[in-house]
């Protein structure tokens, strides 16, 4: 499977680039959890994953600070920041859980990793192995 996996990879990388939600949706579509695709991206060397879904990378030059759309939330519903602090650890929180949450609230990922962003919290690791 791994070189069938390669080669897919090879086919649906853009300029050596697949965005975050393209790699989820083809981790679904091959039966494969995000790590694993993650790793073979790592794996593969010519690709690199880019436009992160919770804004943390890949939406321009990181030499000029534009690398990030996260922005820090300036309103936090006490029920998000209570899941956010449930699962945090040393002040740290996985991108899985971050993603459940948005799903229970049922909010963007990037408006969850904002607040996460404004409560000082931490995202890692990426279920891509990313970060």
């Amino acid at each position: 499977m791994a070189d069938s996996l390669e080669q897919t990879l090879a086919l649906w990388a853009k300029n050596g680039l697949v965005a975050c939600v393209e790699a989820h949706s083809q981790a679904q579509r091959l039966g494969i959890s995000p790590e694993a695709l993650g790793q073979a991206i790592n794996a593969h060397g010519g690709i690199r994953v880019n436009r992160c879904q919770l804004g943390f990378f890949g939406y321009g030059e990181k030499s000029l600070g534009k690398h990030r759309i996260v922005l820090a939330a300036q309103d936090i519903l006490p029920e998000i920041e209570e899941a956010l602090l449930s699962n945090a650890r040393d002040g740290v929180v996985s991108c899985q859980h971050v993603w459940a949450v948005a799903k229970a609230f049922e909010y963007p990922y990037l408006g969850i990793a904002n607040i996460a962003e404004a409560m000082g919290i931490k995202v890692k690791p990426c279920q891509l192995g990313c970060f």
